[in-house]
């Protein structure tokens, strides 16, 4: 079994190498906006803030406008569509294999939080072989559910379509970004199998081949909307949405003014300071910089 480790290196691995045709654009889904910046911007931004000692993200082999955009950071390469655990695994050269952790994050869930990251390398660096981030919405319909063992770890994984009617009323569901202890992460991924309908390979198979080898899983709770995932136009208006709210709470609560907030949207990048008074229906763009006491007028 793994032992407890303490002071690991942490290791961000970002999945952006999907086709993203839901999206019906040009434009490569991770660097679709929201509050003003490219989604994977977020993701990478939050695993800094993490203290991610390094950040691969993991691309197509037609990605050059998102290469482009990385501007020398490093990324790697996905030749073929083979499923998430293939897409992890084209992350081993630049990961190597010393001790330590990777977070599986993804480049179209924005809104995930520095803190859920941490929490998550916390959880492995207390003993887990794997974190797996879950989350209880409302109704659970669709989503794969954290199957538990009598010790409140998690034993598997299980899709929706697959479970039975028992695991259906499971009500933690997996939010899909998780903490995995290294090298074993790329040990269980050489074992897995694409023996499944769709032929592909699944990260989430690591989970019972860690089990099976008596190591440890467990489950790191995080808000739904954390992982609210963007595949389409209408999530993308979600995800933003949710962030504003975010940025008019975090704003009002460093002394700003917001007469009706839900109609004042900000871009991430703005400053504003505080006893500024901001009335209904406004756009503060990027850069903007809004000095102490300043009123902003309607539809500015």
């Amino acid at each position: 079994m793994l032992g407890l480790y303490r002071g690991m290196s942490f290791s961000a691995i970002i999945l952006a190498a999907g086709k993203g045709t839901r999206m019906k654009s040009a434009v490569a889904k991770p660097l679709h906006q929201v509050g003003g910046r490219a989604m994977l911007a977020w993701s990478i931004d939050a695993a800094k803030a993490a203290g991610a000692d390094s950040i691969v993200t993991v691309l197509s082999p037609d990605s050059e406008d998102i290469q482009t955009w990385l501007d020398g950071a490093p990324f790697a390469i996905q030749r073929d569509q083979n499923g998430t655990g293939d897409a992890v695994a084209a992350a081993r050269d630049v990961v190597g294999g010393d001790d330590g952790i990777a977070i599986i994050m993804f480049a179209d869930t924005p809104l995930v939080t520095a803190s859920s990251l941490t929490a998550l390398a916390d959880c492995v660096a207390a003993g887990a072989a794997i974190a797996i981030a879950g989350f209880e919405p409302a109704d659970p319909t669709g989503y794969g559910r954290l199957v538990p063992d009598e010790d409140g770890g998690i034993n598997r994984i299980v899709e929706h379509k697959d479970a039975t009617e028992k695991e259906r009323r499971i009500a933690l569901c997996n939010g899909g970004i998780m903490a995995v202890r290294t090298p074993a992460l790329f040990a269980w991924l050489s074992r897995i199998t694409n023996d499944n309908a769709k032929g592909e390979y699944y990260l989430t198979d690591i989970v019972e081949l860690a089990v099976a080898d008596g190591d440890q899983v467990r489950h790191v709770a995080i808000a739904e909307e954390e992982v609210m995932g963007v595949n389409d136009r209408l999530d993308l208006a979600r995800a933003e949405a949710a962030l504003q709210s975010r940025l008019r709470i975090a704003a009002m609560e460093g002394g700003v003014t917001m007469t009706a907030p839900e109609t004042v949207f900000l871009s991430a990048d703005a400053v504003i300071e505080r006893d500024v008074i901001i009335e209904p229906h406004v756009v503060i763009g990027a850069g903007c910089h809004i000095g102490e006491g300043s009123m902003i007028r309607s539809f500015s």
